[in-house]
Protein backbone atom coordinates (compact mmCIF):
# COMPACT_ATOMS: atom_id res chain seq x y z
CA UNK A 1 0.00 0.00 0.00
CA UNK A 2 2.76 2.23 1.07
CA UNK A 3 4.54 1.29 -2.14
CA UNK A 4 1.50 2.34 -4.46
CA UNK A 5 1.26 5.46 -2.09
CA UNK A 6 4.58 6.42 -2.89
CA UNK A 7 3.98 5.51 -6.62
CA UNK A 8 1.12 7.54 -6.96
CA UNK A 9 3.03 10.80 -6.16
CA UNK A 10 6.60 10.26 -7.90
CA UNK A 11 4.53 9.68 -11.02
CA UNK A 12 2.61 12.59 -11.67
CA UNK A 13 5.65 14.75 -9.91
CA UNK A 14 8.23 13.17 -12.53
CA UNK A 15 5.81 13.89 -15.23
CA UNK A 16 5.19 17.13 -14.57
CA UNK A 17 9.25 17.99 -14.15
CA UNK A 18 9.19 16.42 -17.89
CA UNK A 19 6.85 18.68 -19.00
CA UNK A 20 8.76 21.45 -17.70
CA UNK A 21 11.75 21.04 -18.93
CA UNK A 22 10.37 19.99 -22.63
CA UNK A 23 8.24 23.43 -22.21
CA UNK A 24 11.48 25.63 -20.92
CA UNK A 25 13.36 24.26 -23.95
CA UNK A 26 11.33 24.88 -26.64
CA UNK A 27 10.45 28.80 -25.28
CA UNK A 28 11.96 31.40 -27.91
CA UNK A 29 12.55 33.60 -24.69
CA UNK A 30 15.06 33.06 -22.46
CA UNK A 31 14.72 31.76 -18.21
CA UNK A 32 13.47 34.22 -15.87
CA UNK A 33 12.78 36.83 -18.98
CA UNK A 34 12.82 40.17 -17.84
CA UNK A 35 9.50 41.69 -18.53
CA UNK A 36 9.07 44.71 -15.89
CA UNK A 37 11.11 46.95 -14.09
CA UNK A 38 9.49 48.93 -11.26
CA UNK A 39 11.72 52.43 -9.98
CA UNK A 40 10.13 53.62 -6.35
CA UNK A 41 10.89 56.85 -4.50
CA UNK A 42 11.66 59.26 -7.38
CA UNK A 43 10.09 62.67 -7.29
CA UNK A 44 12.70 64.92 -8.82
CA UNK A 45 14.06 62.16 -11.49
CA UNK A 46 11.51 60.76 -13.93
CA UNK A 47 11.74 56.73 -15.12
CA UNK A 48 12.63 58.22 -17.90
CA UNK A 49 15.80 59.73 -16.91
CA UNK A 50 16.71 56.20 -14.88
CA UNK A 51 15.70 53.97 -17.69
CA UNK A 52 18.11 55.79 -20.09
CA UNK A 53 21.03 55.36 -17.93
CA UNK A 54 20.40 51.41 -16.96
CA UNK A 55 19.11 50.11 -20.28
CA UNK A 56 22.58 48.90 -21.84
CA UNK A 57 23.22 46.98 -18.79
CA UNK A 58 19.55 45.09 -19.16
CA UNK A 59 19.67 41.68 -20.01
CA UNK A 60 16.95 39.69 -21.60
CA UNK A 61 17.60 37.23 -18.32
CA UNK A 62 17.11 38.42 -14.98
CA UNK A 63 19.87 35.70 -14.04
CA UNK A 64 22.31 37.34 -16.65
CA UNK A 65 21.61 41.30 -14.90
CA UNK A 66 24.77 42.64 -12.90
CA UNK A 67 22.50 44.31 -9.92
CA UNK A 68 26.08 45.75 -8.67
CA UNK A 69 26.58 47.69 -11.76
CA UNK A 70 23.38 48.77 -12.19
CA UNK A 71 23.20 50.18 -8.68
CA UNK A 72 26.62 51.56 -8.94
CA UNK A 73 24.70 53.56 -12.49
CA UNK A 74 21.46 54.71 -10.41
CA UNK A 75 23.97 56.13 -6.98
CA UNK A 76 26.25 58.01 -9.57
CA UNK A 77 23.18 60.53 -10.22
CA UNK A 78 23.46 63.87 -8.12
CA UNK A 79 19.73 63.40 -6.82
CA UNK A 80 20.05 60.14 -5.26
CA UNK A 81 21.51 59.30 -1.76
CA UNK A 82 20.59 55.82 -1.72
CA UNK A 83 19.73 52.94 -4.28
CA UNK A 84 18.80 49.54 -3.57
CA UNK A 85 17.77 46.80 -6.28
CA UNK A 86 15.91 43.26 -6.11
CA UNK A 87 14.84 40.77 -8.60
CA UNK A 88 11.64 39.75 -8.22
CA UNK A 89 10.95 35.80 -9.72
CA UNK A 90 9.81 35.02 -12.74
CA UNK A 91 9.94 38.26 -14.51
CA UNK A 92 10.79 41.48 -13.05
CA UNK A 93 13.36 43.81 -11.33
CA UNK A 94 12.48 46.81 -8.36
CA UNK A 95 14.70 49.53 -8.16
CA UNK A 96 13.81 51.47 -4.95
CA UNK A 97 15.53 55.07 -4.27
CA UNK A 98 15.99 57.29 -1.47
CA UNK A 99 16.55 60.78 -3.21
CA UNK A 100 18.16 63.63 -1.67
CA UNK A 101 16.01 65.85 0.16
CA UNK A 102 15.60 69.70 -1.16
CA UNK A 103 16.06 71.57 2.17
CA UNK A 104 17.20 75.38 1.49
CA UNK A 105 18.47 77.11 -1.43
CA UNK A 106 22.37 78.54 -1.49
CA UNK A 107 22.42 82.30 -3.59
CA UNK A 108 26.17 83.18 -4.13
CA UNK A 109 27.72 86.20 -4.47
CA UNK A 110 27.33 86.09 -8.26
CA UNK A 111 23.47 85.60 -7.68
CA UNK A 112 23.29 82.04 -8.74
CA UNK A 113 20.62 79.41 -6.80
CA UNK A 114 21.65 76.27 -6.12
CA UNK A 115 19.50 73.25 -3.84
CA UNK A 116 21.03 72.13 -0.77
CA UNK A 117 19.92 68.99 0.38
CA UNK A 118 19.24 67.65 3.88
CA UNK A 119 23.46 67.26 4.38
CA UNK A 120 24.08 71.33 3.32
CA UNK A 121 25.33 70.11 0.76
CA UNK A 122 24.33 71.78 -3.41
CA UNK A 123 23.34 69.08 -5.71
CA UNK A 124 21.28 70.95 -8.29
CA UNK A 125 19.94 73.75 -9.87
CA UNK A 126 16.70 75.26 -9.10
CA UNK A 127 14.20 73.87 -10.41
CA UNK A 128 11.35 75.16 -12.57
CA UNK A 129 8.32 76.08 -10.36
CA UNK A 130 8.43 76.87 -6.67
CA UNK A 131 10.10 74.90 -4.00
CA UNK A 132 8.05 75.55 -0.96
CA UNK A 133 8.87 75.89 2.36
CA UNK A 134 13.13 76.09 1.93
CA UNK A 135 14.65 79.06 3.72
CA UNK A 136 17.39 80.85 1.62
CA UNK A 137 21.57 81.02 2.75
CA UNK A 138 23.15 84.19 1.22
CA UNK A 139 26.94 83.16 1.55
CA UNK A 140 29.87 83.50 -0.81
CA UNK A 141 31.59 80.04 -0.46
CA UNK A 142 30.35 76.70 -0.06
CA UNK A 143 32.17 75.66 3.14
CA UNK A 144 30.41 78.73 4.98
CA UNK A 145 26.91 77.29 3.34
CA UNK A 146 27.38 73.64 4.73
CA UNK A 147 28.58 75.06 8.25
CA UNK A 148 26.22 77.66 8.44
CA UNK A 149 23.02 74.92 7.41
CA UNK A 150 24.05 73.07 9.97
CA UNK A 151 23.93 75.73 12.53
CA UNK A 152 20.91 77.60 11.17
CA UNK A 153 18.75 73.95 11.35
CA UNK A 154 20.75 73.07 14.99
CA UNK A 155 18.94 76.25 16.27
CA UNK A 156 15.74 74.74 14.32
CA UNK A 157 15.53 71.41 16.28
CA UNK A 158 16.33 72.94 19.25
CA UNK A 159 13.03 75.33 19.12
CA UNK A 160 14.64 77.97 18.94
CA UNK A 161 13.45 79.54 16.11
CA UNK A 162 10.71 77.55 13.96
CA UNK A 163 11.72 76.80 10.75
CA UNK A 164 8.81 78.53 8.68
CA UNK A 165 9.34 81.48 10.19
CA UNK A 166 12.89 82.04 8.68
CA UNK A 167 12.95 83.34 5.01
CA UNK A 168 16.56 83.79 4.78
CA UNK A 169 20.10 83.83 6.70
CA UNK A 170 22.34 85.80 5.30
CA UNK A 171 26.58 85.31 6.23
CA UNK A 172 29.37 87.53 5.70
CA UNK A 173 32.93 87.22 7.11
CA UNK A 174 31.06 85.77 10.11
CA UNK A 175 28.35 87.81 10.56
CA UNK A 176 24.89 86.30 10.42
CA UNK A 177 21.92 87.96 9.87
CA UNK A 178 18.40 86.11 9.86
CA UNK A 179 15.16 87.35 7.88
CA UNK A 180 11.88 86.21 8.90
CA UNK A 181 8.76 86.35 10.79
CA UNK A 182 5.24 87.01 10.24
CA UNK A 183 6.54 90.27 9.27
CA UNK A 184 9.88 90.88 7.19
CA UNK A 185 11.87 91.10 10.39
CA UNK A 186 15.59 91.77 9.97
CA UNK A 187 17.87 89.78 13.56
CA UNK A 188 21.38 90.80 13.39
CA UNK A 189 23.05 88.58 15.52
CA UNK A 190 27.05 89.36 14.51
CA UNK A 191 30.02 87.08 14.97
CA UNK A 192 29.93 85.94 18.49
CA UNK A 193 27.39 84.52 20.56
CA UNK A 194 24.92 84.28 18.06
CA UNK A 195 22.94 81.34 20.13
CA UNK A 196 22.75 83.71 22.88
CA UNK A 197 21.73 86.45 21.12
CA UNK A 198 18.99 84.72 18.83
CA UNK A 199 17.28 83.73 21.78
CA UNK A 200 17.21 87.54 23.53
CA UNK A 201 15.92 88.65 19.68
CA UNK A 202 13.30 86.49 19.62
CA UNK A 203 12.16 87.25 23.54
CA UNK A 204 12.28 91.10 22.31
CA UNK A 205 10.49 90.48 19.30
CA UNK A 206 7.39 88.19 21.63
CA UNK A 207 7.18 91.24 24.06
CA UNK A 208 6.95 93.88 20.75
CA UNK A 209 4.45 92.14 19.42
CA UNK A 210 2.24 92.10 22.94
CA UNK A 211 2.92 95.52 23.22
CA UNK A 212 1.21 95.88 19.50
CA UNK A 213 4.90 96.99 17.96
CA UNK A 214 5.62 96.75 14.59
CA UNK A 215 9.32 95.75 14.38
CA UNK A 216 11.89 96.20 11.06
CA UNK A 217 14.85 95.25 12.82
CA UNK A 218 16.41 93.94 16.27
CA UNK A 219 20.23 94.51 16.36
CA UNK A 220 21.44 91.97 18.95
CA UNK A 221 25.13 92.54 19.34
CA UNK A 222 24.96 93.56 22.80
CA UNK A 223 25.80 92.13 25.68
CA UNK A 224 22.59 92.90 27.47
CA UNK A 225 19.44 93.82 25.77
CA UNK A 226 18.98 94.52 21.86
CA UNK A 227 18.49 97.60 19.57
CA UNK A 228 14.98 97.41 17.72
CA UNK A 229 13.65 100.00 15.03
CA UNK A 230 10.24 100.17 14.64
CA UNK A 231 8.38 99.48 11.11
CA UNK A 232 7.00 103.18 10.05
CA UNK A 233 3.31 103.16 9.05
Amino acid sequence: MKKFLYMLFLVPLAALAVLSVIYLSSRKEPLFFLQNVKINGINQLSDKDIMGSISPLLKESLLKIDVTKIRDVVASHPFVREVRIKRVYPFSMVIDVKEKIPSALWVNDQGAVTVLDESGDPYRTLPRGELKGLYIISAKDKSDVKSLFREVNGWMDEGIVKKESVSEVAYKEGSITIFGYDDPVEIILGKEEQKTRLKRAIAVLEDAKRRGLLIKCIDARFEKGAIIQERKG
